[in-house]
């Protein structure tokens, strides 16, 4: 633990969020390391873990989760959701205000959501979800997107777009099709509130900078996307009596061994990326946290325009899957503690027809358990063998367990046949050139906490910026599931959505779930993971 004991830094750290704010005493400072560099920090634009261990800190949403991953209102007071489950009204609660002590307003939710749409083809994919459920939505994406720049969403017309703010304090959404898990959604990301005057509507390096105001529990006073955040304590919070830690300070170090060895040195309080390796270690200690989430790891083949001939053939992607032990790929890179394998692509955690959708997927039985003579025959059908070997493209990032997984990959797929190349780059740009399609099989890994149909929902068409799996099969499967009411058929049809996705077709291969280790300095307590997001609001120091 870090003490500020100069009340003249204090004065500094408060001046740059919060104006002329002083603390009599000095406050605690939790010192994080991650390993990843920051690549957005404007909601409009997030799509990854790393950016929400700032932004799950700075924003306020209309939603948040507890401990237990239930939903629980945040900004909200109540909401309303007609019978047909298309108009949502949600009432904001009153004294909810932004750091600068204007109030939060639903005219900030709807300029949220407008600017979202209409900021151009980078955020194509993070406002996906927006697009998909909110009516009007994907129309008015495409004709801000043709118009470009000159396209300002606080004068152009938005009347068949369904996101109004009626009054203040009420905030309406009107949806094209059912989504009963809209709460969790609203939770983070493009669903986030921001204001006009600090968010300009084509561009997102304000978000960097720091100094904006901001309605969630802290303000960001600095950011440097390779080096790392300061976040500070706001006194306008609404439930900023339940906030105990003053300053965060996020440090990025991508190497997990440099994780390690400053965790042991003291010089970091919490160490977020350290190697399974390092954190077996740990294991029984007070030190050791394994963080709980719906997450898998898989591999996603571009069988879409942009892939390779290789891809298109499913007898060859079928391949590929049976080559890989999955048991011995989770023995050599951590064990059991802290990798499940999956055979199914969505994880433990989440719900299903009566029980975890995943143990109901598991009861069904898989055609792809691991057989690399299977494998051969399958490659030798399709002309592949050692005259004529198949070589594929393997893209990672380079952070993390990613190199020790490709490693074992290239060994497994060597083993039937199969040469492999290594497209290794860094972590701060791996999601976007996957995004665009600049890939041939890649890791993968997602992270949700509401509903199966997050994970698969993402594999549909219109869902990927330059589409990796382009099956109107698909496309169909997914929006009829969306359409049914009744949980019994619906989770029904997501397991049929489930085994076409990745057992029939094998347009992704699943490898493993798991939970993050995550290292604690002893006498540290409070640190959270809520829904899947880590939150250190109430972390607290033993003296």
């Amino acid at each position: 633990m870090k003490k500020i004991l100069s009340l003249l830094v204090c004065l500094m750290l408060a001046l740059s969020a919060l104006g002329a704010f002083a603390e009599e005493e000095a406050g605690t400072t939790l010192t994080v390391a991650i390993d990843g560099q920051f690549t957005t920090l404007d909601p409009a634009m997030n799509t990854e873990v790393v950016n929400n261990y700032v932004l799950s800190h700075i924003c306020g949403a209309m939603f948040t989760k507890d401990s237990d991953g239930n939903i629980v209102n945040m900004l909200c007071d109540t909401y309303e959701v007609s019978e047909d489950g298309l108009t949502w009204t949600f009432h904001l609660r009153e004294g909810a205000m932004w750091s600068d002590g204007v109030p939060v307003t639903a005219q900030d939710f709807e300029y949220a959501y407008l600017r979202a749409l209409s900021y151009g083809v980078d955020n194509a994919y993070a406002v996906n979800n927006l697009r998909t459920f909110i009516a009007g939505a994907d129309e008015y994406n495409a004709r801000a997107i043709e118009a470009g720049a000159s396209f300002d969403c606080t004068v152009e017309d938005h009347s068949g777009v369904g996101v109004a703010a009626l009054d203040d304090a009420t905030f309406q959404l009107t949806l094209t099709k059912p989504c009963t898990y809209l709460p969790g959604l609203m939770c983070s990301n493009a669903w986030l509130p921001v204001r006009a005057d600090f968010a300009p509507q084509h561009e997102s390096l304000w978000a960097f900078e720091g100094g904006y105001p901001t309605c969630g529990a802290y303000t960001l006073v600095e950011c440097s996307e390779n080096e790392g955040a300061t976040m500070v304590k706001s006194p306008t919070f609404i439930d900023a009596d339940t906030v105990t830690l003053d300053t965060i300070e996020l440090v990025v170090m991508t190497d997990p061994a440099s994780q390690a060895y400053a965790f042991q040195t003291g010089e970091i309080d919490v160490a977020m990326g350290v190697s399974t390796e390092t954190a077996t270690t740990y294991v029984g200690t007070e030190n050791l946290w394994n963080m709980p989430q719906a997450s898998n790891y898989f591999l996603a083949i571009n069988s879409g325009e942009t892939g390779p001939e290789w891809a298109k053939d499913a007898n060859v992607r079928r391949a590929l899957a049976l080559a890989i032990d999955k048991e011995a790929l989770v023995e050599v890179i951590g064990g059991s503690t802290f990798y499940g394998v999956l055979n199914g692509y969505v994880p433990r955690g989440l719900p299903g027809v009566s029980g975890d959708f995943r143990t109901e997927g598991d009861e069904d039985g898989y055609t792809l358990t691991y057989d690399p003579e299977q494998a051969k025959q399958l490659l030798a059908e399709a002309g592949y063998d050692e005259s004529n070997p198949l070589q594929i493209s393997y893209k990672y990032s380079n952070n993390g367990i990613h190199g020790d997984v490709a490693t074992m990959l290239q060994s497994m797929w060597q083993a039937v046949g199969v040469e492999v190349n290594f497209d290794a780059v860094e972590s701060g740009v791996f999601y976007d050139q996957c995004d665009q399609g600049q890939f041939e099989i890649a890791r993968y890994g997602y992270v949700a906490s509401d509903d199966p149909m997050q994970f698969l929902i993402i594999w549909t068409s219109a869902n990927q910026p330059v589409a990796a799996v382009d099956d109107p099969e698909y496309d169909a499967m997914v929006d009829a599931a969306q359409h049914i009411v009744d949980p019994t058929e619906y989770y029904t049809e997501l397991h049929a959505v489930e085994d076409y996705l990745c057992d029939e077709n094998v347009y992704v291969i699943p490898l493993f779930d798991y939970t993050d280790a995550v290292l604690v300095q002893s006498g540290i307590q409070g640190y959270r993971s809520l829904g899947g997001t880590v939150d250190f609001r109430q972390v607290t120091f033993a003296e």
